[in-house]
């Protein structure tokens, strides 16, 4: 079993935050894009550059992690963003949403506290384990 783990790269960081997070690649890699990129304004539209996917996907990778609690969703106006893009006085007017990490710390306090629940909930389940293997049905599926 360890030989098939380290075969299976089980720890690296993408396949960790699939497993507790529940993140698919594009979640997983615009989390990491935002994490590291603290100090840049974060757009849709910078992250549709970035990975070169449409809005669509880059939106709902967007809500997904904010649901989740790992990311900040913040507007600011066009007049301060274009001021803060380098673009000088505008007259645009609007708001547009950016992006940014929550605290680091935070983050990993949350992801310990879905990995001790997980652990948990996986002990609990070896423990039953006798009681499940009793529910064998006959076409070969556990209940």
């Amino acid at each position: 079993l360890k030989d098939m783990v380290e075969e299976n790269n089980v720890f690296k960081s993408g396949k960790l935050l699939k497993c507790i997070l529940g993140l698919n690649v594009i979640e997983s890699n615009v989390f990491s894009y935002i994490l590291k990129n603290d100090d840049v304004t974060v757009t849709t539209m910078k992250l549709t550059e970035v990975f070169e996917k449409d809005r669509s996907s880059i939106q709902r990778a967007l809500i997904k992690l904010n649901d989740l609690g790992v990311i900040e969703k913040n507007s600011i106006s066009l007049k301060e963003f274009s001021g803060k893009d380098g673009e000088g006085e505008t007259n645009k007017r609007g708001y547009l949403y950016v992006y940014g990490a929550k605290n680091l710390d935070m983050i990993k306090q949350q992801l310990r506290d879905l990995l001790e629940s997980w652990y948990k909930s996986m002990s609990d389940y070896i423990d039953e384990i006798d009681s499940i293997f009793d529910c064998y049905e006959k076409n070969g599926e556990l209940c």
